[in-house]
């Protein structure tokens, strides 16, 4: 191997643990159970110490911001002793033809150690029976109204959605996540406890093989935050994720809400960049034990639609130095496997019997020893990467483990699919979502 190929092998692998150095999840009684909560509210002047649950707060005062521009505080984390108590929760459900994906959020809602004080789901144009099914299962539904110019589908109904509710505390969830049974009180605590916008990327359960393909995808979207470097919360995350978004109202319209981002494809990383801009915290969170979802159990064609709509737009809204990481990360796999095909290669003939034993003229052994031991060097450093992978993916999935072993298989189908993703947002600027064709501005709004 060349000293490039070292160099690009070891910082590849290095960047993969540096970039996914935490697993980022939401925690409630270590975080922000009664103990933790007590010494936080002595220390910020206010609320009731005897607090017995951890939804009791909303926001937090004095906070370390997370953002640029003039300061705005968010909601009040420690409430006064006559107003302190559970906030009142809405949860916001965007949904448009998801008959066949939302009846287990419901289910999950229903089944909360802290129910939400109102669901609604905001039927946007649907021609299926997810109405139907929401009303069923006790949602209240919310018709948006056709759509109007200039406004995408997910943010105008989740602008209509916030609208319709009553609650302090807004929670935007897609249709295809599922809550845990404590899912509401922990994102309550986590947001209580960080303050501003929590966004949560969801555990993907795997079920059938070609759901494999996502395996990539999966690892770029929390690590391209650069939230869960070894720094953690020290520094602010450089996107937001759209499945899961918490604040409270008066953050929410503070920076605009969904009218504000209404154009945009990644609303969830516009309206990240309007609280950080407001300087309000942005914190990421990985879902396992609290949210998961199944992403496009209707087949391969539905998956590859859903990533290519957005992925090479999200990839150009990165922030530079984390977009070295990801790339070098992505070398490196890349490397590995193709110094293990050479090596392989090399040695193939000796074992088939195409070539006869020689001796080395350089010393140090016959041909054929020396090229077995450099397959066994570069299937130990395959054999990193595949390892690290792994445990990456059992923090962001319900992965199987040949998925990790066989991880050429995904990587080039990422490749594949984001070069397609490109061609649609910058050549053809035009990409399709759930029947509706979006043309894409220069910038990556809407048109």
């Amino acid at each position: 191997m060349s000293f490039l190929s070292w160099v690009i092998l070891l910082t590849g692998w290095l960047s993969g643990w540096f970039l996914s150095a935490r697993s980022g999840e939401c925690r409630k009684e270590d975080r922000c159970g009664a103990a933790g909560l007590e010494s936080y509210c002595a220390n910020n002047g206010g609320g009731d110490p005897s607090l017995d649950t951890p939804t009791a707060a909303w926001g937090l005062e004095g906070v370390s911001p997370h953002g640029e521009g003039p300061r705005v505080e968010p909601a009040a984390a420690c409430l006064p002793a006559h107003t302190y108590g559970p906030p009142r929760v809405s949860v916001i459900v965007p949904a448009r033809n998801e008959e066949r994906r939302i009846g287990p959020l419901l289910a999950s809602l229903r089944a909360q150690t802290l129910p939400p004080d109102e669901v609604i789901v905001v039927d946007d144009s649907s021609t299926d029976g997810t109405a139907r099914l929401a009303r069923e299962s006790g949602a209240a539904v919310v018709s948006p109204g056709a759509l109007p110019p200039g406004w995408l589908g997910k943010p105008w109904a989740c602008h209509r959605g916030a609208q319709a509710s009553g609650g302090s505390v807004l929670i935007f969830l897609d249709a295809d996540t599922r809550l845990e049974p404590d899912g509401v009180e922990r994102l309550l605590a986590e947001q209580a406890l960080c303050g501003g916008l929590l966004a949560v990327q969801p555990y993907h359960e795997v079920k059938r093989p070609y759901e494999q393909l996502s395996a990539f995808f999966n690892l770029i979207v929390p690590a391209s935050t650069a939230a869960f470097t070894p720094w953690g919360d020290r520094i602010a995350p450089q996107a937001s994720f759209g499945p899961c978004i918490v604040c409270s109202r008066d953050d929410y319209t503070a920076a605009g809400g969904h009218e504000a981002v209404r154009g945009e494809v990644l609303e969830n990383l516009a309206l990240g960049r309007r609280f950080r801009r407001l300087g309000l915290p942005i914190v990421c969170r990985t879902g396992r034990g609290t949210l998961s979802f199944r992403m496009y159990p209707e087949g391969l064609r539905a998956l590859a639609e859903g990533w290519s709509k957005s992925f090479a737009k999200g990839a150009r809204t990165t922030s530079l130095p984390v977009l070295i990481g990801v790339v070098l990360w992505l070398s490196g796999c890349a490397s590995a496997a193709t110094v293990l095909l050479e090596a392989a290669a090399s040695v193939l003939p000796f074992w088939i019997g195409t070539e006869s034993y020689s001796h080395n003229p350089a010393g140090g052994g016959s041909t054929s020893a020396l090229s077995r031991g450099v397959l066994l060097f570069t299937a130990a450093v395959y054999s990193a990467f595949a390892g690290q992978l792994w445990i990456l993916l059992r923090r962001t999935g319900s992965f199987h483990s040949l998925t990790a072993l066989l991880y050429p298989i995904p990587l080039a189908f990422f490749f594949i699919l984001f070069s397609w993703s490109a061609v649609q947002t910058f050549g053809r600027r035009k990409v399709f979502w759930k029947g509706r064709e979006i043309t894409v501005s220069k910038n990556g709004g809407a048109e």
